[in-house]
């Protein structure tokens, strides 16, 4: 099982935005994400990145973007307490 952080930056006037949080959240592994910032998630999930990919490009238009990036926990950042206790105590574990 791997942890990936996916951001996006969509169309403001994009109606997939539920879509996507869906697909996301579909792809986690039994419900093991966080959504850090608006655009910014880290999942943990038994799917490689390529169906990640996929999953995601299905439901965007052409003029959206988006990345996803398999992720260690070698990492670091100023984040609110309890998303750091979650990302180190359950994506990480």
């Amino acid at each position: 099982m791997k942890s990936y952080l996916i951001s996006y930056d969509i169309n403001r006037n994009n109606k997939n935005i539920y879509d996507l949080h869906k697909v996301i959240k579909d792809c986690s592994y039994e419900d093991t994400w966080v959504q850090c910032f608006h655009n910014l998630w880290i999942i943990k999930s038994e799917h490689d990145i390529n169906r990640i990919y996929e999953s995601i490009k299905d439901v965007l238009d052409a003029n959206d973007c988006f990345l996803v990036v398999e992720i260690t926990n070698n990492c670091d950042g100023w984040l609110e307490t309890n998303i750091w206790d979650y990302i180190n105590n359950t994506v990480f574990k």
